[in-house]
C-alpha cells in the first residue's frame, strides 16, 4: 500500500525534471517542450526590451572554442547556455535517442529531402522533424531572453535588434591540436573533421538561412580565441552586453541618426567636426595664401594620400 504512492511521487518527480535538468529551464521553453492542452489559449507575454541584448548568439569554428566561451560568459552573467542542451531537447521532444538527433545536428537537408519527401503525406523524414523543433525551441528561448545559443543557425533566427551576434574563429592548426587532444587523434585527422564541421555548418546556414557565416558582416562582434585568449575573448563579450543594459534599442537607433546628421550637415557646410577638410589640411585658400606659399619648400615632391603613416 505504501509502495504505490512513493512510485507515482517518483514518476512525478521525474515528469518535472524532464531531459537534461529541464527544470532549470525558462517556462516558455518547459511549456514547448512538454505541451499543454490549452496552450494555444493561453496568452503569451511580450517582454518589454529593457536592455539592448536580450540575447547572445554565439557562431563558431571547429575547435574554436566557443562552446567553452558561452560556458564562461555564461557562468558569469547567469544566463542559461543552450549547446548540446538543444540536442536533448529535441531528441526527448521526438522520442527517440540522442545520437539519432546528434546524426542530424547542424545538417543542411539534401534536395530530395528538401522537395520531394514532403510531397509523401505518409512519410515524415527525421530531418524534416528536427528542423521543425529546432525552429521552434529557438524561438521559445529567444523570447524567454537572458539566453546563450550555440550555432544551429540562431543568429539568423533571432531578432538583430536584441540579439548579440558573435563569431569565434581560430587558425586551423590551433584548432587542430586542440581537436586532437580531444577527440584522441593524430592532427592531420583532426585538420581533416575541423575542415568537414566547418563545411557542414556553413552549408546548414547557407542552406536554412541564405547566410554565408564567413562574411563579417552577419555579425557583431569576430573574436580570434587564439590571438585574444578565452578570458579576454569572454570579457570583451560580457561588455558589451553590460554597456548594452543602459541603451535600449530605441536609444542606439536615435544614436545613430544624431550621428548622422552631424555628418550631413558637416558635409552640407563643407566644414565642422568630423568633416573631411579637418582630415585632408586647410583649405585652399590658406593654401594658396602667401604665407602658406612661403613656409612650403616648393622643390618638395608632394606625396600620394596615404604614401606615409598607413596602419593598413
Amino acid at each position: 500500500m505504501t509502495a504505490r504512492p512513493a512510485a507515482s511521487t517518483r514518476a512525478s518527480e521525474e515528469r518535472r525534471r524532464g531531459a537534461g535538468g529541464l527544470q532549470h529551464w525558462p517556462q516558455f521553453v518547459v511549456r514547448w517542450l512538454f505541451g499543454s492542452a490549452n496552450e494555444s489559449d493561453e496568452p503569451q507575454p511580450h517582454p518589454i526590451p529593457v536592455a539592448r541584448f536580450q540575447n547572445l548568439c554565439v557562431s563558431r569554428e571547429a575547435g574554436a572554442g566557443g562552446g567553452a566561451l558561452a560556458r564562461v560568459v555564461g557562468q558569469r552573467m547567469g544566463w542559461k547556455v543552450y549547446d548540446q542542451e538543444l540536442v536533448e531537447a529535441i531528441a526527448h521532444r521526438m522520442q527517440v535517442p540522442i545520437d539519432e538527433v546528434r546524426a542530424l545536428d547542424e545538417l543542411a537537408p539534401s534536395v530530395v529531402q528538401d522537395w520531394l519527401l514532403p510531397l509523401r503525406e505518409e512519410y515524415y523524414a527525421p530531418q524534416e522533424a528536427y528542423l521543425d523543433h529546432l525552429a521552434k525551441l529557438i524561438e521559445a528561448i529567444g523570447r524567454a531572453g537572458e539566453s546563450i545559443l550555440v550555432g544551429r543557425g540562431a543568429s539568423f533566427m533571432l531578432p538583430r535588434e536584441t540579439t548579440l551576434s558573435i563569431r569565434v574563429i581560430a587558425p586551423l592548426r590551433d584548432r587542430a591540436l586542440r581537436l586532437a587532444e580531444r577527440m584522441g587523434v593524430s592532427v592531420r585527422t583532426a585538420r581533416r573533421a575541423a575542415r568537414d564541421l566547418d563545411r557542414r555548418r556553413a552549408q546548414f546556414d547557407r542552406t536554412m538561412h541564405r547566410a554565408n557565416v564567413y562574411d563579417p558582416h552577419n555579425f557583431d562582434l569576430v573574436l580570434d580565441t587564439q590571438s585574444l585568449g578565452l578570458e579576454i575573448a569572454a570579457e570583451v563579450v560580457i561588455q558589451a552586453i553590460e554597456i548594452g543594459r543602459t541603451i535600449a534599442p530605441a536609444q542606439d537607433a536615435g544614436l545613430h541618426r544624431v550621428c548622422e546628421s552631424d555628418y550631413a550637415k558637416a558635409a552640407s557646410t563643407g566644414r565642422g567636426a568630423g568633416s573631411l577638410d579637418e582630415l585632408d589640411g586647410p583649405p585652399a585658400a590658406q593654401a594658396d595664401s602667401p604665407e602658406s606659399a612661403g613656409a612650403a619648400d616648393p622643390t618638395e615632391s608632394r606625396k600620394p594620400p596615404g604614401a606615409a603613416g598607413s596602419s593598413d
